[in-house]
């Protein structure tokens, strides 16, 4: 199987489940704030959250 092919899909159930659930806005948004300590909400806005298809975790 090649490198390409290997990122493509999610080998670990965990991670997939990661995925679909904080694929979505409002759960990313839920997570980020309910886990992110008070001095880095300070300095982010998660109205303005955008969600990426990219991956950036080989």
């Amino acid at each position: 199987m090649t490198d390409e092919k290997k990122t493509a899909w999610v080998i670990n159930p965990h991670d997939k489940l990661f995925r679909d659930i904080y694929s979505d806005k409002e759960n990313a948004r839920s997570l980020l704030s309910h886990r992110l300590p008070d001095k880095v909400l300070k300095l982010v806005n998660l109205n303005t959250l955008e969600i990426s298809k990219d991956s950036f975790v080989l």
